[in-house]
């Protein structure tokens, strides 16, 4: 291991102190601070959907604004015999300049749940939708929550084309469905809204709308493609639409994805006007169990080098095929659950948190996971305590961490002015060569 070879192979208490640190309290120390963990780390406080709709209003478009919170994001607290949580929701409209305010609506949420395991899971969650009426052109959007016991605050902020719909047919856009279930006698569908897709849930679905000024034959056709555009599945049916809107539920068969980035698309040609419309929406498909920062197994694999051993690592990187590597990258870290009573692997969500946050708050010339700060924060965590001397009169930047568990001292010096900090002392050469 490379926490053995580290500090010298021989001094085990160290080596605990360093493992608690991995799978145990995380340490606050100045590097660290942030005013949004959960977005900061690849793990958002709440997920948000923009969609245009055709309006009754012919000179507007109805944009539907969804919100999803993740009971984990929320604070829950002690009332009567189960829990509950309150936070306010405000999306905020401007002019595409970012000068004028349009529009904006605020509304409150509560969730009371009977179970405390419920309250801080992620898998559960609260949806909140409303809508606008908004002429088309470019938009500038705020959506932001806050808990109103915690008083934590996220939010996000995007550029939205409101759509112009043509005649004689148009589309709406693509809405990912997630979960159907019975309520009441009735199925009721849950949209999917973080657009992420677990690899084994085997089908896709979605729902659009499609509008014709007449009733119409079309030829209709979805497709799933990859990154550099290569269609992995498609379907093509005729379909009769009436006048109106023509609400449309597609799903394609089983597939298998691959840990990546995808397109769903959905093309109406209308044979009677020889008209042609086509929408796309993007999706991640990941592994469950992986952490969502993982984006791409092969560059996960690489930054295992500060805790697999080479043989570990040759082993991961040398299987015969894309399956066969995931499948050695994973049964890596299931034998260092350290829990294998709970269904998350702490040690394997707290180590690539740790690249997460090292890519976003270390990278210079080269990626932040493979700097020196980053090597040192991904092996330790944060450090207890940090000096910074960025305008020192006698030298270069530097920083100081401090980790008070393990009385150790890493200096960091900026010798070009550019923020490039490079390790000093001590242990330069035994960390280096774990790069």
């Amino acid at each position: 291991m490379i926490f053995m070879q580290m500090f010298n192979g021989g001094n085990m208490k160290l080596l605990k102190i360093v493992l608690a640190l991995m799978v145990g309290g995380q340490l606050f120390g100045q590097v660290e601070q942030s005013t949004d963990t959960y977005n900061k780390l690849g793990l958002p406080a709440f997920y948000y959907e923009l969609l245009n709709y055709k309006s009754e209003n012919s000179s507007a478009t109805r944009v539907d604004v969804f919100v999803q919170v993740p009971f984990n994001s929320l604070q829950f607290i002690k009332d009567g015999t189960g829990f509950k949580a309150e936070y306010t929701v405000t999306v905020t409209v401007y002019d595409k300049e970012k000068e004028t305010l349009l529009t904006e609506k605020l509304w409150n949420e509560k969730i009371v749940s009977q179970e405390f395991d419920q309250t801080h899971s992620r898998s559960n969650f609260n949806l909140s939708l409303k809508s606008f009426s908004l002429t088309p052109g470019d938009y500038f959007f705020i959506i932001f929550v806050e808990d109103k016991d915690s008083r934590k605050k996220s939010s996000y902020e995007t550029m939205f084309t409101v759509k112009q719909f043509g005649v004689p047919i148009d589309i709406s856009d693509i809405l990912f469905v997630g979960n159907k279930m019975a309520v009441n006698g009735k199925e009721k569908v849950f949209p999917n809204i973080s657009k992420i897709i677990s690899t084994a849930e085997g089908k896709i679905s979605v729902y659009a709308e499609v509008y014709a000024d007449s009733a119409t034959l079309v030829l209709m056709k979805f497709y799933i493609s990859s990154k550099d555009k290569k269609a992995l599945i498609e379907k093509t049916s005729e379909r009769d639409l009436q006048r109106g809107i023509n609400r449309i539920s597609l799903e394609t068969d089983s597939i298998h994805l691959s840990l990546d980035n995808y397109a769903f698309t959905l093309q109406v040609d209308d044979l009677n006007s020889s008209k042609k419309v086509k929408t796309s929406k993007g999706f991640f498909a990941r592994i469950e169990g992986v952490p969502p920062t993982i984006t791409n197994i092969d560059k996960a694999i690489s930054q295992l080098i500060y805790l697999a051993s080479s043989n570990e690592l040759d082993s991961i990187k040398e299987g015969k095929n894309p399956e066969e590597k995931l499948e050695r990258f994973l049964n890596f870290w299931k034998v260092k659950d350290p829990n294998k009573a709970t269904p998350e692997n702490e040690a394997f969500n707290e180590y690539y948190r740790r690249v997460e946050y090292a890519n976003l708050h270390f990278s210079n010339y080269t990626e932040g996971w493979k700097s020196d700060m980053g090597m040192v924060y991904i092996i330790l965590g944060a450090p207890n305590s940090v000096e910074r001397h960025p305008f020192e009169y006698d030298s270069k930047p530097y920083e100081v961490w401090e980790y008070y568990q393990i009385n150790r001292q890493f200096v960091f010096v900026d010798n070009t002015g550019f923020g490039d900090y490079r390790l000093t002392a001590p242990f330069y050469n035994d960390l280096n060569q774990y790069r």
